[in-house]
């Protein structure tokens, strides 16, 4: 487990089926993902018991679960997919599926102790994310933790009933190290 200031990031199990689903299929968080389709209790059963098992270099992903560290509470996902090994780079994506888990610093905790698993577990050199245009608090998040804007992909996805702008950002090891070198950690038990 690895720990922020106020979540607390584990590896991600079959017991985490029954709460994934409680949120899962909420509109105001699925219309920022990609894809505002409901999912089914079989598909995410499926795409849980790939995930509690995959290897970061084997299968070229890792998926977390997010919970408040004082209370346990499940917050959302959070994972690093597209890992290549050859050229040390990774693309982020992050959920807090929990309406509870928003504005409240959660998000900024969870980024930063992702980033310093791919930065100082993983020994990645390259942390990438795409973004729609449209979700400004999670823009402001990415900004906050230290991405940068590299480009903008012009109306790229078809979302709640329009084509939507995607922002790509990505940080690099050295900027991160700014603020997390060797040898420190994003927070405490």
């Amino acid at each position: 487990m690895y720990y922020g200031q106020f979540v607390k990031v584990r590896a991600i199990e079959m017991d985490d089926l029954d709460i994934l689903m409680k949120y899962l299929n909420d509109l105001d968080t699925k219309r920022f993902l990609g894809s505002a389709l409901p999912r089914s209790r079989k598909a995410e059963e499926q795409w849980l018991e790939g995930s509690s098992t995959a290897d970061p270099w084997k299968d070229g992903r890792i998926q977390l679960a997010v919970e408040d560290k004082k209370t346990g509470k499940f917050l959302g996902t959070v994972s690093l997919f597209d890992i290549s090994k050859q050229n040390r780079h990774a693309e982020l994506g992050i959920a807090l599926w929990n309406p509870e888990g928003r504005d409240k610093g959660y998000g900024t905790d969870t980024m930063n102790v992702l980033l310093w698993i791919g930065f100082h577990i993983l020994g990645l050199n390259n942390i990438y994310l795409y973004a729609l245009s449209s979700n400004t608090r999670a823009i402001h998040v990415y900004e906050k933790v230290g991405f940068k804007h590299i480009g903008v992909f012009r109306e790229m996805l078809y979302s709640m009933g329009k084509f939507q702008d995607v922002v790509a950002m990505d940080i690099v090891q050295k900027e991160f190290l700014e603020q997390f070198p060797p040898g420190t950690l994003p927070g405490n038990p």
